[in-house]
């Protein structure tokens, strides 16, 4: 190959695999900021770039024979020893693409017209091209392949067949949709009100892409893929794939982004169940964006409202971004109303309209149910309905005729924090109704009349990846029965069926329980209504016996260079870290033995209790602010209703908007009777027998630890995600974090001043010693790396001890072996990713004394306006409980407050404000006083802690490392155990800083 042909190869590469389309569909076109990037790239005018890279391309094709043998050579050589790295082909792929781009712009969808464009931008013959395009399908199957091994970090693969064009369609599958004709879709989602949280199957696509396409906003190329029956299907998927990904609040593209002057981005409604023993299940709304953060949007202000300041942070949810005070409370007003929120220094408001009817659908990414545009056939929602005149009632009369399953029906009196005059419809499943409902209700009716194959697994470890070990449940709802769905390994031969499932009515569902595919990377699953095949979709399945790589798209392990939060090694680019933490192994730590006392004095500490958040205080001036009355006010919308142009057939879709909000609908005319106002009988709503919620002692850890060693780093989004269906509440996830950071399980980056995380990683695998003959496993671990350390530790005479506990992975212990033999023992054994396994015989000492070496407990915290708060409580160091007060005292102390966040402060005398995590904002309040929420019994080997008070950040691990086990819970302490005298010392130290303690001198204790 050229050096020409290398470099424009090696261009393309790093703008279609680059992971700007991880998890997502990737085309190979260029829209005109990727055309620009390369342009720049490789030094070249944009105009005509894209036929300078056919010429260079078409160079590297054979003079004789096959045209494509050498690059198929290279190929097979590259898929054989190098393929970690991008394809060397892909700029041949993207010429076959630009070649099918030509043919699409002239409408004249046909091969000889395709081979024509092929001869004319490679300066080939067209006979020799055509009589070997079967040579390029290996390329393309070869492209697929990759995607699918990166597990889509660089892309979904898009290359397919279309119709009867075997080859041909697969460099037009590339083109139907280019890259810059998805951008157009976002007017289709603004238009019809989507929030981009549908779960939307591509027959209901069809309808809205149906009215769409007929406006001015899709181009001649996309108008013309529409006229041909065959392509709409790839114009289906293409929109869906767009609305999954649509933008962010503070980015290009945004989801609900209408380009006309000031830019509007909608922002979704989402409720969540909040259950706190022995109290009763309450409601919590909130408003926000699906994404993820890194720094809080701020300040925004709100039209109406002059003087308050909000902002858009991930403070309860990884994924989920929320408006900050939160503007919706108890009071039925503030769920009426209208807000937007004008973003600082851009042209962009952040806007939300009430409606008479919204439907939630549950969240992929995290334990909330979210706002959308309509329900989707077949698919549970929560239905929240505004409770004006005789509303309700005409819904009860809708679901009576079109609802599958009943819901049931809740009030404020029955569920706290639903606001007053709405009511909610629990577990609602809509089919089509039997006459056609008035345009208020038209969110409750399905646009079309098959459900999506939904995929479900007790693991998603990204958008279509599975755990491997996990099971799975595929389901699927159609208009009439019969109905199948079936289950093949991914790339069969037809007739190979794993599992299969059938039903004679419309609803089917098909288990796959856990291992039933094993073996297999993948399933291939299609759902069938009768003969006819309805939906079908491709799943991976992983492990971590073949992990991701950590450097790919700037992922790098986290490591502690301070006491409460991990960072990345790239923060420190070029520089060492002297002294480091990664799981239980210290690094640059000096290990010489101190005599740091052993000795204890009896005294007391304050026994405390648990730190629950406390309940959000909601009451604003928000509601004050001036605005016209809302449809949702009033009761009812003003449709303006589009007509039927003549020609056009019957059921063509119709757009209708409301005059006063805006809201957009879809109404198809489905040849049905108008509906009676309120049908004669109703249909029994169901009883409400409480709220169910995950049992999240039943999650599997084995499983989510191996999911997270399989991701190795990311967000905490992504580990939320994991966890979306066993948690009920955010804190819930929270505390699985930390109590396998505290195991040397996972490394955690946390926000400043904050216990909230924002990344994590899974530290390489380690052995840490208890005792001379005793230690534990941590970090990374599978089912191979397991196996090979259990065959080798028995080699030696060694024995291994797993011993399951609850609300943790297996502890597993290797006994009867010195550390010195053990180091030879697992001498040469890796994991995956190439890291041999640390021995560590001090780990608990050597933490704690990296911890004392920074003394830097206070680096977490960060400057704070606190204003005033009008549920603000001080921390009493006396009963160590959280006491309410009217104002900051003059002494200072802990103080905390939630008005929709939950927030800590330590108020120094000077009356300047820190906040920062819980534990951290105590101690330094019990410094201030001199006082102690820590002690250490030196004749039981235990270090005791107040409860609520723990040891924060690897001060914690430092202590758990001395038994491998998390502290027990006892009368009000926290009591970790097997800790020796030295490892105390030094965690007592770095808690109270060395010369406080040493002043001190001795340690107290209390007796239990």
């Amino acid at each position: 190959m050229s050096a020409t042909y290398i470099q424009y190869n090696h261009a393309l590469n790093e703008i279609f695999f680059s992971g700007r389309f991880a998890w997502r569909p990737v085309y190979l076109s260029l829209d005109a900021r990727m055309r620009l990037e390369l342009a720049g790239m490789l030094g070249e005018d944009e105009e005509g770039l894209e036929e300078k890279i056919c010429r260079v391309a078409g160079h590297v094709l054979d003079r004789s024979g096959d045209p494509y043998a050498s690059i198929n050579d290279h190929a097979r050589m590259w898929w054989i020893k190098s393929r970690s790295a991008p394809p060397p082909f892909t700029a041949l792929l993207f010429t076959l693409s630009h070649a099918a781009a030509l043919m699409a712009a002239e409408g004249d969808f046909g091969s000889n017209n395709y081979y024509l464009r092929l001869a004319q931008v490679t300066g080939r013959e067209r006979q020799v091209l055509s009589f070997h395009g079967k040579s390029t399908d290996r390329l393309w199957e070869r492209l697929n392949s990759w995607l699918v091994e990166n597990n889509y970090e660089f892309g979904r693969p898009t290359a397919a067949e279309i119709n009867k064009w075997t080859y041909v369609g697969k460099a037009l599958s590339q083109v139907v949709v280019r890259a810059g004709d998805r951008e157009l879709f976002h007017d289709l989602f603004a238009r019809y009100g989507f929030s981009g949280n549908e779960s939307i199957s591509p027959d209901e696509m069809r309808h809205y892409l149906a009215n769409w396409i007929l406006t001015s906003k899709p181009n001649r190329r996309l108008k013309a893929a529409w006229q041909k029956p065959e392509l709409q299907q790839r114009v289906c998927e293409a929109a869906i794939a767009e609305l999954s990904h649509w933008g962010s609040a503070d980015g290009t593209p945004a989801k609900g982004a209408i380009s006309l002057g000031k830019r509007s981005v909608k922002l979704s409604l989402i409720a969540s169940f909040v259950t706190r023993f022995p109290r009763p299940t309450m409601l919590d709304l909130q408003l926000g964006r699906t994404e993820e953060r890194n720094e809080p949007l701020r300040p925004l202000s709100i039209e109406g409202a002059p003087g308050q300041e909000f902002s858009l942070a991930n403070e309860d949810f990884g994924t989920f971004a929320t408006i900050l005070p939160r503007p919706i409370s108890a009071d039925g007003r503030s769920l009426s109303r209208s807000y937007s929120f004008v973003v600082p220094g851009q042209e962009t408001n952040l806007d939300w309209h009430p409606r008479l009817v919204i439907p939630l659908a549950k969240a992929n990414d995290g334990p909330y149910w979210i706002e959308v545009a309509r329900v989707t056939f077949g698919q549970p929602h929560l239905i929240l309905v505004r409770n004006v005149s005789s509303f309700p009632k005409k819904v009860e009369s809708y679901l009576s005729d079109a609802a599958l399953e009943m819901p049931a029906k809740l009030t404020s009196q029955e569920l706290p924090g639903l606001p007053a005059d709405w009511v909610l419809y629990k577990d609602a499943r809509l089919g089509q109704p039997s006459s056609t409902p008035p345009l208020d209700l038209d969110a409750l009716v399905p646009i079309g009349d098959e459900g999506a194959l939904l995929v479900e697994g007790s693991f998603q470890l990204a958008r279509g990846i599975f755990h491997s070990r996990a099971s799975l449940v595929a389901s699927f709802q159609a208009s009439t029965g019969p109905t199948e769905i079936f289950a093949m390994p991914m790339g069969a031969t037809t007739g190979e069926i794993l599992r299969r499932a059938k039903d004679a009515g419309k609803a089917c569902r098909l288990e796959i329980p856990a291992g039933a595919a094993k073996g297999h990377s993948g399933l291939r699953l299609e759902s069938r209504k009768g003969p006819a095949v309805v939906a079908n979709t491709e799943i991976l399945l992983r492990d971590a016996n073949n992990p991701r790589a950590l450097d790919r798209q700037g992922r790098d392990a986290l490591s502690y260079a301070s006491i409460m939060s991990a960072a990345g090694h790239e923060q420190s680019p070029g520089q060492e870290i002297p002294i480091r933490v990664e799981g239980m192994l210290a690094v640059g730590v000096d290990t010489m033995d101190d005599d740091l006392g052993t000795s204890s004095i009896e005294g007391e500490l304050p026994t405390g209790d648990w730190e629950e958040p406390q309940d959000a205080n909601l009451a604003s001036p928000i509601l004050n602010h001036v605005g016209n009355q809302t449809c949702a006010e009033r009761g009812y919308h003003i449709w303006l209703c589009e007509t039927l142009e003549p020609g056009r057939p019957k059921k063509t879709p119709l757009r209708q908007e409301c005059k006063d909000c805006g809201q957009a609908i879809v109404v198809v005319d489905r040849g049905k009777a108008t509906a009676r106002v309120l049908a004669p009988s109703l249909r029994p709503l169901k009883t409400f027998t409480g709220i169910g919620s995950p049992d999240a002692s039943r999650i599997e850890h084995d499983l989510l630890l191996d999911a997270l060693c399989f991701l190795g780093t990311g967000s905490w989004g992504r580990f939320e995600s994991l966890l979306a269906d066993k948690v009920e509440m955010p804190w819930q996830a929270r505390e699985i974090a930390q109590n396998y950071s505290l195991l040397g399980l996972l490394d955690i980056d946390l926000r400043p001043g904050t216990n909230i995380v924002h990344r994590w990683s899974i530290p390489p695998c380690a052995v840490s010693y208890i005792d001379e003959e005793t230690a534990f496993l941590s970090g990374f671990r599978c089912q191979s790396l397991l196996e090979s350390i259990f065959s080798a530790v028995r080699r030696a005479d060694g024995q291994i001890v797993e011993a399951r506990r609850s609300l943790v992975p297996a502890h597993i212990e290797i006994t009867n072996l010195s550390p010195a033999a053990l180091s030879r023992a697992l001498e040469g054994i890796a994991d995956p990713l190439g890291r041999s396994i640390s021995v560590n015989q001090y780990p608990g000492r050597e933490i704690a004394r990296a911890c004392r070496e920074w003394s830097n407990l206070d680096s977490c915290l960060i400057p704070i306006s606190m204003g005033r708060q009008a549920n603000l409580q001080v921390f009493n160091l006396q009963t160590a409980r959280w006491d309410t007060v009217s104002a900051i005292s003059a002494q200072g102390g802990a103080y905390r407050w939630n008005d929709g966040r939950q927030a800590y402060a330590f108020v120094e005398e000077s009356g300047r404000s820190l906040a920062g995590p819980h534990q951290v904002v105590k101690l330094m309040a019990a410094r201030s006083r001199r006082r102690r929420l820590h002690a250490y019994d030196a004749k039981k080997q235990a270090f005791l802690a107040t409860l609520g008070c723990d040891a924060p950040g690897l001060l914690g691990r430092a202590l758990v490392a001395c038994s491998g086990t998390l502290p027990e819970i006892s009368e009000g302490l926290l009591k970790y155990s097997n800790v020796d005298p030295a490892t105390a010392r030094l965690v007592l130290d770095a808690l109270y800083e060395k010369e406080e303690a040493r002043d001190e001198a001795r340690y107290a204790h209390q007796r239990h």
